[in-house]
């Protein structure tokens, strides 16, 4: 089992000293996060995205910093994700549930942007194209198949008038005369074609607005500089906190000029914060930055005390304490430290602790502080019951520090064979000695906070033997900080300026929906502060009212 482990921790020596395995930018883009499509997709080795791995040169005086060394597009004109088509079709056409006709996408591209809203592989090519046909067709088919979708969809059955209320609704702002004539002789079209009646214009015109690029991009066409217009502030804010098109009263407060203001969009942003819908965007983006999805595939060969049924269990709890963090207006302080898990049936023997009903949330301290520190993390951090402390420090750094990565090293060191008496701790140690750049011994450290718990995170004081020694230091941006164990670890991340500023540039560039660089840093800066000391949704709130949220910016194309 330790030989197997070895193995394992050699590839993982590649990827902290820079090394890239499969195709992934060392450190950077998350498992789960790149969807499908932006301008042109970024070639490995490219300048990537924030968190991806373009050997950047360390922090200052050996210091670790938040690397800001994107690629960003600032584009006028970004594509809806697949999720974010779904969505809106669903609304436009007033579907009592999703209908899944975005199941059969072209899914993401992985690895080359941190999420999968990213503006750099956002395009469309001949699949996509061919994706988004056929969904429309086959959305268009289901809103004119019945009489009861027919009058949910419009009460009336003039063409003027669908074509208005339709039209307004799939391009989040009015149409022109011109466009109103336009789908107005699509209507006609129809009728021709198929038959008369309002089903039949109306799959014709359902079908062109669909496959619209003025419904399947979001627009930002204004002068550089200046405030975007109530229409693309309403359709940018729903997209982002909703996850879909704005709705009727929305576009009824960008007509009536609203938006105008920080208040008026702050009060937007709010009311839609505690609208339903909020959740699972926020849980996508959690989802995304600490590869949630991965637990899907998580496997422990030999290992009997793991079974791969509870897979499914680690991404459900995971989900449920994300969406805890953000339902009670709670912030990143309290994903790092709090003592809260949700524990079900089959994890509870891994916590040592009487088995509930159901899903239900424990406090599960005092040994354990934060997501981190929970069993789905600690059981993904290593490919059998030992833990791996490379992967698991791999993680918290690229997720929560935002460090920068070195140049890919030019050869791996032979493995050296582990000692009869020698903790995980030591062999890593020993590893890592070899591996010629600091960026690796630096981080290792974050992952032996957390050697009191083996790979399938249950606590332990021993490791072979021998006691356990979780103690350690990091070079955070503001200064070398030490630590006595993983609950220490824990308490200086959640105090840590970089920390903070790391998790503003990842809400920031998920809002965004862009790689950010150097000039977002005193942005960045400003809600490193909010997010140090309030929620989530506060942070939320402080990006709304800055220019970079409300307005094009200086330089786009």
């Amino acid at each position: 089992m330790r030989i197997g482990r070895e193995i394992l921790l050699l590839s993982l020596l590649g990827l902290a000293c820079g090394k890239v395995s499969g195709g992934a930018p060392a450190g950077g883009a998350h498992e789960a996060g790149s969807d499908d499509g932006g301008a042109q997709p970024v070639p490995e080795g490219s300048a990537g995205s924030a968190g991806s791995n373009d050997g950047g040169t360390g922090g200052v005086g050996g210091l670790s910093q938040v690397e800001l060394i994107g690629s960003p597009i600032y584009t006028r004109v970004q594509r809806l994700t697949n999720t974010q088509w779904e969505n809106a079709v669903t609304d436009i056409l007033r579907f009592p549930q999703r209908q899944g006709f975005s199941a059969a996408f072209t899914p993401p591209i992985s690895y080359f942007t941190p999420f999968d809203n990213n503006e750099n592989i956002l395009f469309v090519d001949q699949s996509r194209f061919s994706d988004f046909e056929s969904g429309a067709e086959a959305a268009a088919a289901f809103a004119t198949g019945s009489q009861e979708a027919l009058a949910a969809l419009y009460p009336g059955d003039d063409a003027p008038g669908f074509v208005r209320a339709l039209g307004q609704r799939a391009f989040r702002r009015p149409l022109t005369t011109d466009e109103e004539t336009k789908y107005q002789n699509v209507f006609a079209r129809g009728e021709e074609l198929y038959g008369a009646g309002l089903a039949n214009g109306a799959a014709l015109v359902i079908r062109a607005l669909l496959e619209s690029p003025n419904f399947l991009y979001r627009t930002e066409l204004g002068p550089a500089g200046e405030p975007l217009s109530p229409y693309e502030l309403a359709s940018k804010l729903s997209f982002w906190l909703l996850g879909t098109t704005p709705s009727d009263s929305l576009l009824a407060a960008a007509s009536a000029g609203k938006f105008a203001s920080n208040g008026e969009l702050v009060a937007a942003a709010r009311e839609m914060l505690e609208d339903p819908r909020a959740v699972p965007v926020m849980r996508d983006f959690h989802d995304q930055l600490l590869h949630v999805s991965s637990f899907f595939t998580l496997s422990k060969s030999g290992v009997p005390e793991y079974d791969s049924s509870i897979n499914p269990e680690l991404a459900v709890v995971s989900n449920a304490f994300f969406d805890f963090i953000f339902t009670q207006n709670l912030g990143l302080r309290e994903l790092l430290t709090s003592s809260k898990a949700y524990v079900s049936p089959a994890l509870a023997p891994y916590y040592g602790v009487n088995a509930p009903a159901g899903l239900e949330l424990r406090d599960v301290g005092p040994s354990r502080s934060g997501y981190f520190m929970q069993v789905p993390f600690l059981m993904l951090g290593g490919e059998t019951s030992e833990s791996s402390p490379i992967l698991r420090a791999s993680r918290i750094e690229a997720a929560m520090l935002c460090a920068p990565q070195v140049n890919a090293h030019p050869e791996l060191p032979p493995v050296p064979l582990p000692l009869p008496h020698q903790t995980n701790r030591q062999f890593v140690t020993e590893l890592s000695a070899n591996c010629g750049f600091t960026c690796h011994r630096d981080m290792d450290p974050l992952g032996f906070a957390l050697e009191g718990f083996d790979g399938l995170g249950r606590t332990r004081q021993l490791d072979n033997g021998l006691p356990v020694d979780p103690s350690g230091s990091y070079p955070f941006a503001e200064g070398v900080k030490p630590f006595a164990d993983g609950n220490a670890l824990m308490k200086v991340l959640a105090d840590s300026e970089q920390v903070h500023t790391c998790y503003s540039r990842q809400v920031t560039s998920y809002a965004l929906g862009r790689d950010l660089v150097e000039s977002d840093r005193p942005l960045l800066e400003s809600l490193a502060k909010v997010s140090g000391t309030q929620s989530l949704k506060e942070l939320v709130v402080a990006l709304v009212q800055d220019p970079a949220f409300r307005s094009r910016k200086d330089g786009m194309p």
